[in-house]
Formats: structure tokens, C-alpha cells, sequence
């Protein structure tokens, strides 16, 4: 019996060993499961990504056209705009111009090129102006003979005493040219006292005074330091903290250890070197050393006068600087308004420049020790350049203006009855950068009326320019500043040139 069950057994031992090894799963087989559900997730996972990113891409692209769209849209509007504008100014220039050369004539050599260079130039800047101007068109403007002063004969005096400056020792022609903001800066009289002292004499940079340490604007060569604070004063603000002077600044310091410096750069070598300082303070100044020329030094004692004294300091030698200090710390407050540098022995011009930001000629009728001290620089000749401030008022009445214009006049008659007199009218401009102003040609017009009836001379700029039509020409040339009232350094030149030539013209 045992033996027939031994098969039987062993087959169902067999079937139980088989059975139980396909209900567990081999390693390497659940391995290989696992690695097969792990990659499905990530690609599940990947394409999930990939479908987001497919999605902000089209939004992007769809936003990103919309742009360039709106853009090019933009660009055709401003293309169009821009073309619109070019065919006005071209047709508003090709008139101006054709008006400005048939009045503004060129001498025959040169009108033929001027006027093809002009229109070439029109053509290439009237919407990028740069501040270049073709040498023709400029020779054209400055010899026009429209640039003319009128009444020369009343100039005959100085074109005297220019003409004895040449081979003479001791004859000086002292010119002084009071002004606004277009004279302050210096661009346009540096032009003006280079050209006469290059032709009759260099007797002197004239007045100078420490403009950046009143912290304004002035000549680019001239520099000023300070070791401390000062007050400034404006003639032309309504309630000046200091009163001003001969160059309608004044400056004021309570310290007991002042000290100031101002000179010429070394920009013409020794030609601005001076050895005459003419100093211009307050009352009760003291004394005050003053170094020059690196070592040289001397201790100034000023009498308690009135403040109009000036002292005039001799040097033993030619310096381009003067370092002024306190010598007594317990000194009142000192008050400065400006010095002129001049030359011993040296025959020419002194050309002093006296420009003030914002002036008006009520602001200079106004200022009893401007006369005061100016009438000691002994002018000989007068040059008047205002006007441009009282044409950006609202209501401009003429007839105060012209009232203004005559009480300047008296003023300097009085305290230098022998100087000859020239009236300049304001270049034209904006107003408020948007306009042409109408009241520089009301100003004009008043300025020259005045100086036919004082029988003086005058130099009407606006009409030289050709009135309003100007505008277009000095826009062209890119001779404004942004604000289209004040000029660049190309601009000021170009009408120093201009004066200077209408200036030679009768003293020659």
C-alpha cells in the first residue's frame, strides 16, 4: 500500500513546490515592474509640462504680436506725423530763407555758394539741427549790409580815440556793455572784446566777478573759490539779500577768517595777466591782504567812505589771480562787488561785460550803487543789451518801458557825460518754448524809436535777423538752446561776430 502511494505523493508535493513559486513575484521581475510605473509617471508628468508650456508659449506669442502690432501701428501714426511736420518746416524754411536772402544779400563772390549751401543745409538739418554753420552762409549774415549801427557820427569820439591807441602809450578806450543773461555768460562780449583787442590793444580784462561762489553762471574764464559760505544778491530779484553793485551781484560774509580767490585762466597766456587791480567793497571793510602772483603779497586798508570808493592797487608785477583774506578777525562783515583787472602804461581796450540773469532796465534803475560804482570805470562808450525780459511779460505797457529805457540813459549821462551810447534789440525767440514771442519786435521797435530820438546809435538785431522769420534761421543752424530764448555758445558767437564787423565797419 505504501509503495503504490509514493508516485501519487511525490506528484502532489511536485504540484504544491510549482504552485507556490507563480504566486510570489521574482525579484528581478517586481524590479522591472517598478521601473516601468515610475517611467509612465514621468512621462505622464512631462507631458503634463510640456502641455502648460505649450500653453504660455501661445499666450506669449499671441501678446507679443498684439505688441509689435500696436508698435507698428505707433510708427506709422509718428512717420506720419513726422512727414507732416518736415513739409511744413521745409515749406515754412523755403520761404523764410528765399524772403531772408533777397533782403540779406551776400557780396557777389559769395551769394551764388551761400544760398546753395544754405538750402543744402535745410535740406539736411531741419529736423536734426547741429550748431555748424557753412562758413558762406555765416560770411553772408555778418557782412550783410543790413548789419549796420545807425547814427555812426555820434561815434566819432571813440573812433578818435581807437585810432590814437595805435602807436600811442598811454590812449585807453574803455567800453562797458551792461546786459541780461545773454551778456552774463560771456560768449558773445568775449567775442566782442577779443576782436576790438586784437585790432587796437589789449589794455585789460575789465571787470570780473566771483560767480561760482555766488553759485550762478559766468565768462568761462574766469574762476572763483571761497574757504566758506557767502550771501549773495541779484539786482534783479524783487528783495535781494545783498545789496549790489557795479556788477550787479553783490556778495557778503560774517566770517572772521574769509578768504577769496578770483582770476583769469591761463587760457591767452599773459595777455589777461594785469598789474592794476580796481576793487570794489563795502563800507567799513578795514583791512584785508591781498596775494598775488603766487608770493607777492600787501595789506589794504580801506577808509570808512562810501562804499561807491573803489581802491586801485598798483602791483609790482603781472599776475593772472588775486587771494583776498582777512587780516583783523574781529572785523565787521566784509561785502564784495566785483574787481577790474587792468594794465599799467598799456594803450587799447578795456572791455568790461555786466550781465545779469533776469535783468530788466528797471532792475539796473533801481540799484543806486550800480551808478555809483560804475561811474568809476570812466566808460567812454556804453553798449546797452536788454529788453528780452520785459517781452516775456503778459502785459507789456511800451510807454513805461519806454520811460525805463530814457531813465537808464539819464542815469549814465549824468555820471558820464562824455560816453557815446549804442542800443541793441533782443534777438527774436519763444515764448514758453512753444510761440513766437510778438513782444521782442514791440521791444524793438520802442528801443530804436528811443535811440532816433535820443539821437544815439543802435544795432537792431531783430531786424537783422529778419524780424520773426529769423527764427527759422537760427533754428536751422541749431543756435538755440532747448528753452528757445537763450542761444548756444555757436549762437552768442555768431552775433558777437556780428556786432563786432558792424562795429569795424565805422570805426575803421
Amino acid at each position: 500500500m505504501t509503495a503504490q502511494r509514493s508516485p501519487f505523493l511525490i506528484f502532489l508535493l511536485l504540484l504544491l513546490v510549482v504552485t507556490s513559486q507563480n504566486g510570489q513575484a521574482h525579484p528581478a521581475h517586481k524590479t522591472h515592474a517598478v521601473t516601468v510605473v515610475h517611467k509612465r509617471q514621468t512621462l505622464v508628468a512631462e507631458h503634463k509640462k510640456h502641455t502648460v508650456a505649450t500653453g504660455h508659449t501661445k499666450h506669449t506669442v499671441a501678446a507679443e504680436h498684439k505688441k509689435h502690432t500696436v508698435a507698428a501701428e505707433h510708427k506709422k501714426h509718428t512717420v506720419a506725423a513726422e512727414h507732416k511736420k518736415r513739409t511744413a518746416t521745409r515749406e515754412h524754411t523755403s520761404h523764410t530763407l528765399a524772403a531772408w536772402h533777397k533782403k540779406y544779400p551776400a557780396t557777389p563772390v559769395h551769394k551764388k555758394h551761400a544760398i546753395a549751401t544754405a538750402h543744402e543745409i535745410i535740406e539736411d538739418r531741419a529736423i536734426q539741427p547741429t550748431e555748424t554753420m557753412s562758413e558762406s552762409v555765416r560770411y553772408a549774415l555778418i557782412n550783410s549790409e543790413n548789419n549796420r549801427i545807425t547814427n555812426p557820427d555820434q561815434l566819432a569820439i571813440v573812433k578818435e580815440k581807437l585810432r590814437r591807441t595805435i602807436g600811442s602809450r598811454k590812449t585807453v578806450v574803455r567800453i562797458v556793455h551792461i546786459g541780461d543773461s545773454h551778456i552774463q555768460a560771456g560768449l558773445m562780449t568775449n567775442v566782442l572784446r577779443r576782436g576790438l583787442q586784437s585790432r587796437y590793444g589789449n589794455a585789460g580784462r575789465g571787470i570780473v566777478f566771483p560767480w561760482q561762489v555766488a553759485k550762478t553762471n559766468g565768462p568761462s574764464d574766469i574762476v572763483s573759490f571761497s574757504n566758506n559760505g557767502w550771501i549773495s544778491g541779484r539786482l534783479s530779484l524783487t528783495n535781494s539779500a545783498v545789496e549790489c553793485g557795479v556788477c550787479g551781484y553783490g556778495l557778503q560774509s560774517d566770517s572772521k577768517n574769509w578768504a577769496l580767490e578770483i582770476g583769469a585762466k591761463p587760457e591767452r597766456g599773459d595777455d589777461d595777466a594785469f598789474d592794476i587791480v580796481r576793487l570794489f567793497t563795502g563800507k567799513n571793510t578795514g583791512c584785508f591782504t591781498l596775494r598775488y602772483n603766487g608770493t607777492e603779497e600787501k595789506e589794504v586798508c580801506m577808509e570808512p567812505k562810501n562804499s561807491f570808493d573803489a581802491a586801485v592797487i598798483p602791483l609790482r608785477m603781472k599776475s593772472r589771480t588775486i587771494f583776498l583774506s582777512r587780516v583783523s578777525p574781529d572785523s565787521t562783515g566784509f561785502a564784495f562787488y566785483g574787481a577790474s583787472f587792468e594794465k599799467k602804461n598799456t594803450p587799447g581796450i578795456i572791455y568790461h561785460s555786466i550781465g545779469v540773469n533776469g535783468a530788466e532796465f528797471a532792475s539796473y534803475n533801481s540799484t543806486p550803487l550800480f551808478f555809483d560804482q560804475i561811474a568809476t570805470l570812466n566808460a567812454d562808450c556804453y553798449i546797452i543789451s536788454l529788453g528780452t525780459n520785459e517781452a516775456q511779460r503778459r502785459n507789456l505797457n511800451t510807454e513805461d518801458f519806454a520811460l525805463q529805457v530814457r531813465s537808464l540813459l539819464t542815469h549814465l549821462r549824468q555820471i558820464s557825460p562824455d560816453a557815446v551810447f549804442i542800443i541793441t534789440t533782443p534777438a527774436p525767440s519763444f515764448l514758453n518754448s512753444v510761440a513766437i514771442n510778438p513782444k521782442i519786435r514791440m521791444v524793438s521797435e520802442v528801443l530804436v524809436k528811443v535811440s532816433d530820438e535820443e539821437k544815439i546809435s543802435s544795432w537792431d538785431l531783430y531786424g537783422i535777423s529778419g524780424g520773426d522769420k529769423g527764427l527759422a534761421m537760427f533754428q536751422i543752424y541749431g543756435l538755440y538752446r532747448p528753452d528757445l530764448l537763450h542761444f548756444n555758445k555757436a549762437g552768442y558767437e555768431l552775433q558777437g561776430d556780428m556786432l563786432l564787423a558792424a562795429l569795424l565797419k565805422i570805426t575803421l
